[in-house]
């Protein structure tokens, strides 16, 4: 990705006061993933299309008319009354969202193959975290909400508190020495998170290395690399985060449990420390980008240190 691009895609704002020929009014320039948007005053119509947008929007007070309600977290069940359903966190609904009249549109990371219909509706932000820089691209997420609605001190309090439990975790963890595998089932597959995926927080942020075997080979594939049992008895973890994919999208409940309890598990250093974790699905997998979600995925890692 040129150099051009990628900052273009961080999400920075910048305010622009504009002299009118009675008094002043103020016009906020939100650039972000997909290019620029201008906002006038402040949305006061607000359709937003993910739960990690929805769950900073919480945290600072902003009531949305439009959400979806499909897979939300046991702390935005809420908007299931007070919102009109905008449909799923994948596939929207175009004509609810048409009919809200919204002053602006927040899309998430599914929605950026639909981003162009999106805008033809209302001015739409991208709230796009990257792979591999997931805290980076979360802060400047924040802000940009923040400055959107003029909650600015709000959002660096929620920063700020954020960061120290973020900081006292990975101190924590290369106080230790610790090394881990990031994995995910997905039905009988189980894929391996490395540096730069979408879970590279672990390893980046919480400064876990990363445990590889070196007898195994892992095969390459879209949604992580796929493993085998052997693989994780060979790479021989200290520590072992595990995300339920069919749980987080409603499948099943405790699959994965049976399904890593085996001996080949069984036999590394964290299943012997007790210290194989099965992360919160909803926070990792579909609430990513939130204060409470991120928050959460801090809890996670503690319960391993």
């Amino acid at each position: 990705m040129n150099q051009v691009f990628g900052f273009i895609k961080r999400a920075s704002i910048t305010v622009a006061a504009c002299s009118m020929f009675v008094g002043h009014a103020f016009a906020v320039t939100i650039d972000h993933y997909k290019g620029s948007v201008e906002f006038k005053e402040t949305p006061k119509r607000v359709v937003v299309l993910g739960n990690g947008s929805l769950d900073v929007l919480d945290r600072i007070g902003v009531q949305p008319v439009g959400a979806p309600h499909g897979l939300l977290p046991s702390y935005l069940t809420q908007y299931k009354t007070s919102t009109s359903n905008t449909g799923s966190v994948s596939e929207p609904d175009f004509e609810t969202i048409y009919t809200l009249k919204p002053d602006v549109i927040i899309a998430e990371n599914r929605m950026l193959r639909i981003y162009d219909e999106l805008n033809e509706i209302a001015p739409t932000v991208m709230f796009y975290v990257d792979n591999g820089q997931y805290w980076q691209d979360t802060q400047a997420n924040w802000r940009m909400l923040g400055q959107l609605f003029d909650k600015e001190q709000e959002v660096e309090a929620l920063i700020e508190e954020t960061q120290s439990q973020l900081t006292t975790a990975a101190d924590q963890v290369e106080e230790e020495q610790l090394n881990a595998l990031m994995l995910m089932n997905n039905g009988n597959n189980v894929a391996m998170f490395n540096k730069g995926s979408r879970f590279s927080i672990i390893f980046d942020d919480f400064n876990f290395a990363e445990s590889n075997s070196q007898n195994v080979a892992p095969v390459e594939g879209s949604h992580g690399n796929l493993i085998s049992f052997e693989y994780i008895s060979d790479a021989k973890p200290d520590v072992i985060f595990i995300l339920d994919r069919e749980q987080a999208i409603g499948r099943s409940v405790g699959k994965a449990k049976e399904m890593f309890n085996n001996p080949l598990v069984n036999s590394t250093p964290a299943a012997k420390a007790k210290k194989v974790v099965f992360i919160d699905p909803n926070a990792w997998y579909l609430s990513g980008g939130g204060v409470t979600a991120t928050q959460t995925m801090i809890s996670d890692i503690t319960s391993a240190l």
